[in-house]
């Protein structure tokens, strides 16, 4: 998966992350802090101080002092993000994570710069460790062909097939699908070209694994 695609896929899925939607019975995450949830070279960070980051911000919503808090540690699952109103639910400290769409809105929780953690290897050398495979460049349809809740997934993509860790050609109109929360469990290792493309979402480029394809 190419960091744009991954980013893609972190948007419609960053919601199994936070506190509200566990609540609301709306996270398979629910009751599995303190557990491995991914594999060990996945780590979630929500950093509101980041330097220049798309969503860096001094406090929340509520007034509460942003702080960086790491979501997913080497796989463990180690907080869900709240507000004053889901962590007093909880019987836990806000991660301050309150955010509103405008002055008269409600408030709910809400990622800052959420992002994957970058791996060591350029995203060259994981293609030559991938070897001969699929790579990922683009993904639409997310909101048609994605499940927040059951983390299912079925997406047109368009990507590019590579031999012996080379680019070979392109393919379009293709389908990939999975399970977000499987392929967390499956990632193998992730490049070092962490980016955020537009959006307060980054990762770097990821070996995910294995996915159905389908198409041309």
């Amino acid at each position: 998966m190419h960091h744009d695609a991954m980013v893609s896929l972190l948007g419609v899925f960053n919601s199994i992350f936070s506190a509200e939607s566990a609540q609301k019975g709306m996270s398979l995450l629910k009751g599995k802090l303190g557990e491995t949830i991914a594999a060990p070279c996945v780590t979630i960070t929500d950093d509101p101080l980041l330097p220049d980051g798309p969503n860096s911000r001094p406090f929340d919503a509520e007034g509460v002092a942003s702080k960086s808090h790491v979501v997913v540690e080497n796989g463990v699952f180690r907080t869900f993000l709240h507000n004053l109103k889901t962590a007093f639910k909880d019987g836990v400290e806000t991660t301050g994570n309150a955010g509103k769409a405008g002055y008269s809105s409600a408030v709910h929780v809400k990622p800052s710069n959420f992002f994957f953690a970058k791996g060591e290897k350029t995203f060259d050398e994981l293609l030559e460790e991938v070897g001969d495979g699929l790579v990922i460049t683009s993904v639409s349809g997310l909101h048609a062909g994605a499940n927040p809740v059951s983390g299912d997934f079925s997406l047109l993509s368009k990507g590019y097939t590579i031999k012996g860790g080379k680019r070979e050609k392109s393919v379009e109109q293709i389908t990939v699908a999975g399970n977000f929360y499987e392929m967390l469990k499956n990632i193998r290792a992730f490049a070092d070209d962490l980016t955020f493309p537009g959006s307060a979402m980054g990762s770097p480029s990821a070996d995910v694994g294995e996915l159905s394809v389908s198409g041309s």
